[in-house]
């Protein structure tokens, strides 16, 4: 319908006169939604298929009305986009773990173990005597867990093929029964003026929100996106978001550059969610929160469930530029035709009087409206499309604001998918637990792509130059290399013979 998104699976052809097309019947073609990159483009361009089945609209209505400003047919002039800039200068780079400190300080470390055997002493009485070492410990466990998986959570100790790293470091019994005290603040002592609906986990996200935020950023590409923390269990502000990869858990609103770096973030939590501004809906509040800190004149990608026509006025007013597809009835004062007058690679351009905004739609695979105040339909390109009636790729003209989305949209969607390649995963029916240690995996993401663009940057030999899961593997073994004292008070743990199975909830 008109409130689709794009299929954006397109590549080049010979040129047809912009706006129309002689591909007689196949606007009739009912095309898979797949992923391929341009001719002759950068690999790093990451094209982003967008699903209008885990839309959410936003649940306030704008206060503000738009500017009665006229549209027309009539092409846009639009602005060019930023070139990217990343490090400018070689940095001295030290070991893995000098970095994590930027993300999680040994001050992190100290509290938690502090907070842990507060926790452990209210519930059971007896001292737990964790320590910042152990904490670490604990930590370098679960990130190894993450890269070689078992299919059992106690196979990791089991005589003949526990895996040594962790089997040596810390027992079975303790590495459970830190993970059930685990604790980042007082829980009963609790700050009366504290409305996060996430304080238990508040020290540990704010340790990483403020490390993305010190991350170097200059005028150039943003996207913003929802990200999951998974989680079924019971949890506040537990979203089900439909055809998510992973559907159920808390949202998590993030701002990226085009490549994947996390520069801000925002978990919701409803009404208690700190947003300054409201006045234009919720999509839009996001979307003024999360870029209070990206320079003027850059640019902002994001999709439908934040778009309307107040936001891009308002982006305009304090100079941010902005990209995004919209649903056709958030478009009050634009006409287009009826989606099955559009055929194959057609779209219709609406420019409004004072230059400043356009709205295009556009038919791919099927019709999708963008509005922009960067980018119109020209230079278009032709991009390559499936016919399931002729069954092979054919070519279809499709706009410039098009093209600029599909490639610059997918930051957010590459950071999830980085974080899913060795996310640390076991059960665990504590929401605070699971929330924990996504961000301790995003942060492991964060400083290994930093580390290796910096060494990209300054053209360090290949051979030591090490992908993410070599930097998250040598995290770990620094981490579980943390002398700890090994006597611990045998009541804080259940004895389980490691041949044995153990009970089935664990």
């Amino acid at each position: 319908g008109d409130d689709s998104d794009f299929d954006t699976t397109w590549q080049p052809f010979p040129k047809k006169n912009a706006g129309q097309s002689d591909l007689s019947g196949s606007d009739s073609d009912e095309d898979q939604d797949t992923l391929t990159n341009n001719e002759g483009n950068n690999n790093n361009n990451f094209d982003v298929s967008l699903n209008t089945n885990n839309i959410e609209v936003p649940t306030q209505t704008s206060t503000q009305s738009t500017p009665n400003i006229g549209w027309s047919q009539m092409p846009f002039l639009g602005v060019p986009l930023p070139e990217f800039n990343g490090p400018q200068n070689c940095i001295e780079l030290g070991s893995p773990i000098s970095y994590v400190e930027k993300y999680l300080p040994d001050l992190h470390f100290e509290e938690a173990a502090l907070y842990t055997n507060m926790y452990a002493f209210s519930t059971k009485g007896k001292e737990f005597r964790a320590t910042a070492n152990e904490i670490k410990v604990f930590y370098g466990a679960q990130a190894l867990m993450g890269i070689i998986k078992y299919p059992r959570f106690f196979m990791y100790w089991q005589r003949g093929i526990a895996l040594d790293l962790i089997s040596s470091a810390i027992t079975r019994d303790r590495f459970l029964a830190i993970r059930t005290h685990l604790h980042f603040v007082d829980v009963n002592n609790r700050l009366p003026n504290n409305k996060s609906k996430f304080w238990k986990v508040q020290p540990l996200i704010e340790f990483v929100r403020n490390a993305c935020r010190n991350i170097p950023r200059s005028i150039g590409l943003y996207s913003i996106d929802e990200q999951m923390v998974p989680f079924t269990g019971r949890c506040p502000h537990r979203q089900f978001v439909k055809n998510k990869p992973r559907p159920a858990g808390l949202k998590n609103f993030v701002i990226t550059t085009t490549t994947g770096m996390v520069l801000d973030f925002e978990l919701y939590q409803g009404i208690e969610t700190p947003f300054e501004d409201r006045s234009l809906g919720l999509g839009p509040a996001v979307i003024l929160h999360l870029s209070k800190t990206i320079p003027k004149e850059s640019v902002l990608f994001f999709d439908r469930y934040f778009t309307t026509v107040p936001l891009m006025n308002r982006l305009n007013e304090i100079g941010i530029y902005a990209t995004g597809t919209i649903m056709q009835n958030r478009l009050k004062n634009v006409h287009f035709s009826n989606d099955k007058k559009f055929e194959r690679g057609v779209w219709e351009e609406f420019t409004r009087a004072d230059q400043k905004l356009t709205a295009i739609k556009w038919k791919g695979s099927k019709c999708v409206t963008t509005v922009s105040t960067t980018t119109g339909a020209e230079p278009h390109q032709i991009v390559k499309r499936w016919s399931k009636t002729e069954n092979k790729e054919i070519n279809v003209p499709c706009p410039a604001v098009v093209v600029s989305y599909n490639k610059n949209m997918g930051g957010v969607d590459l950071c999830n998918q980085q974080i899913e390649a060795y996310r640390t995963w076991f059960k665990s029916k504590k929401w605070m637990v699971k929330v924990a240690i996504h961000f301790i995996d995003l942060a492991m993401l964060m400083l290994g792509w930093s580390t290796k663009k910096t060494q990209l940057k300054c053209k360090f030999p290949k051979k030591n130059i090490k992908d993410l899961m070599e930097f998250k593997i040598n995290i770990a073994k620094e981490w579980l290399s943390t002398p700890i004292n090994n006597k611990r008070p045998n009541e804080d743990e259940n004895s389980i013979d490691a041949n044995e199975e153990p009970p089935n909830k664990v």
